[in-house]
């Protein structure tokens, strides 16, 4: 990991003129220009879509709308819908597989330095009779991107993880986020029975999975049927929320892992369509001592604070106002969280420590101060409106947020100190103005001017009621 984009692989020139082989048995070639989407999905490339996979997240730190974007998803389509029109069993049924709880169907073969493209089709069906699979480590990075349905997504540091089935990040992708997973990332992949996603990694690099097989070419031509009836067919509206929660609902966290607080972050959900509740909160902050004491404008955003409840463990946060010029920082918490995005976006990249040591071995378990080279990147995945994901303070996280960006956050109970990467800490001049004659500092109190400007640029963002004037 580094300070910039420099050393990083350069993006593909804008308007290089490439081509897509979609396997052998092809004659016909898709030739487009190189291109990022567009802001409206009909003018996004779907070539971009397939070059995903060989993207460094940090060759675009200073461009994150290239991926941060809802226009993915309509190329994505476009490209899968494509493939499977012109899909032939007897070259590419060998190449996909079944595996438990889904189907991995081949639709390009990798050629000529581009990537393979599978759809991957969950089935609902496995020994435990869930739609799972894995946890598998990643051999190569891969691009996933949901195009119909939900995939629920969780990262495991390492064995002990798996064996005690505690992963340390979880979240939900929705249609058209893309998701690289990293070499080395160690995830499990659950995506609900009429889903599917599309795949584009570097094939060539892979190993056999245990427990898949190869299909037949019988095989082959049922799942592309399958594919084109999840493709086309009538979007699912989903699974129903359960009865809105409250914020006076929220039980005890104290003593809550992962899993639960990521259950408990519904009640973001709720806030965030509840426009009238969020505006109380927001312009009431300055007159409640406890929520004004514990806001603060720190070195990465400017933090509200909503509710606060440390008797049971947590804390409702509106955070916005990015620093640009900061956004570089790796760095942990002290606390577990889940953030939902309102307005804006984020570049968001999870990161493994690699300064841990077990019985003379290498392992993801490390804690205390780090550098960026005691990190490598296991997810990276794009926040938009609505995005939500819930993070243990055992990882290490990036976000590269887009102007106007603002999230809530669930913060759960204190674990340990917060850390950022040594070498990568902006110089004091970047940190928060100091006031009133006080040392500079990464993070202090606001001030009641800060405060109100605050509630109005939110106010003329929409993400709050205009506020009134005071007389």
């Amino acid at each position: 990991m580094t300070a910039s984009h420099t050393n990083a692989r350069p993006l593909p020139e804008l308007h290089e003129p490439r081509v897509l082989r979609c396997g052998d048995h092809l004659t016909e070639e898709i030739t487009m220009p190189m291109t990022p989407p567009q802001s409206t999905p009909a003018a996004a490339d779907p070539l971009a879509v397939a070059g995903l996979a060989d993207l460094d997240p940090d060759a675009l730190t200073d461009r994150p709308e290239y991926l941060v974007t809802g226009a993915w998803l309509a190329p994505a389509t476009e490209l899968a819908l494509h493939l499977l029109d012109r899909a032939d069993p007897g070259t590419l049924a060998a190449g996909s597989r079944t595996a438990p709880g889904h189907t991995l169907l081949l639709l390009a073969a990798p050629r000529d330095g581009h990537p393979a493209i599978h759809l991957r089709l969950p089935d609902g069906t496995t020994p435990d009779g869930t739609t799972s699979a894995g946890p598998w480590p990643a051999d190569r990075t891969t691009a996933l991107v949901p195009l119909v349905g939900t995939l629920d997504l969780a990262l495991y540091r390492d064995r002990d993880d798996i064996d005690h089935d505690d992963p340390q990040y979880l979240r939900t992708l929705d249609p058209g986020q893309v998701c690289l997973l990293h070499a080395g990332a160690t995830t499990r992949l659950t995506g609900s029975p009429d889903s599917a996603q599309l795949v584009a990694s570097d094939a060539s690099a892979s190993t056999p999975v245990p427990g898949t097989a190869p299909l037949t070419p019988d095989e082959y031509r049922a799942a592309v049927a399958d594919a084109h009836a999840r493709l086309t067919g009538p979007r699912p509206s989903g699974a129903a929320r359960a009865a809105a929660p409250r914020l006076e609902d929220i039980p005890d966290l104290r003593a809550a892992g992962l899993p639960r607080i990521h259950a408990e972050s519904d009640v973001l959900h709720c806030l965030a369509a509840d426009r009238a509740l969020l505006s109380y909160l927001v312009t009431t902050t300055v007159l409640a001592p406890e929520r004004y004491e514990a806001s603060r404008t720190t070195l990465l955003l400017d933090r509200l604070v909503l509710s606060t409840a440390d008797d049971l463990g947590y804390e409702i946060r509106l955070n916005t106002n990015p620093r640009p010029g900061n956004q570089l920082l790796p760095h942990d918490h002290a606390y577990p969280f889940a953030a939902r995005v309102l307005t804006g976006g984020y570049l968001h990249t999870v990161y493994l420590r690699t300064d841990g040591r077990i019985d003379g071995r290498t392992a993801d378990r490390a804690d205390g101060p780090f550098t960026s080279g005691d990190l490598r990147p296991a997810v990276t995945t794009t926040e938009l409106p609505g995005s939500s994901y819930t993070l243990a303070p055992t990882l290490v996280h990036r976000a590269v947020m887009l102007p106007g960006t603002t999230t809530l956050m669930l913060r759960g109970p204190y674990r340990s100190a917060a850390h950022a990467a040594s070498d990568l800490i902006p110089p004091v001049s970047a940190w928060p103005p100091p006031v009133g004659g006080e040392a500079p500092t990464h993070s202090r109190r606001m001030t009641d001017a800060e405060h109100h400007a605050l509630y109005r640029s939110l106010a003329a963002a929409g993400v709050i009621d205009p506020v009134p004037e005071r007389r």
